[in-house]
């Protein structure tokens, strides 16, 4: 049987989680507080901003930019 999907072009899901990762490892290489629980249970980019405000003391404006500079347009 020929497998329909190549090692160099995983589908969908596979992407998906391959950047949720991706996505996670940034997060907590930029706020080392964070555990991989705590990253992994983030419900939405809002979520983070709060998170982030409250483990560094920023205000919300301050979290929020260095979210989004993170981010890149990416969803959490």
């Amino acid at each position: 049987m020929t497998n329909l999907h190549s090692a160099s072009s995983p589908d969908s899901s596979e992407r998906r989680i391959h950047e949720r990762l991706a996505l996670q490892v940034a997060i907590r290489g930029r706020w080392p507080k964070f555990t991989d629980f705590e990253v992994g249970s983030l419900a939405d980019t809002g979520d983070l901003v709060n998170q982030v405000a409250i483990k560094y003391g920023l205000e919300l404006s301050r979290a929020r930019s260095e979210v989004e500079a993170l981010l890149k347009g990416r969803k959490v």
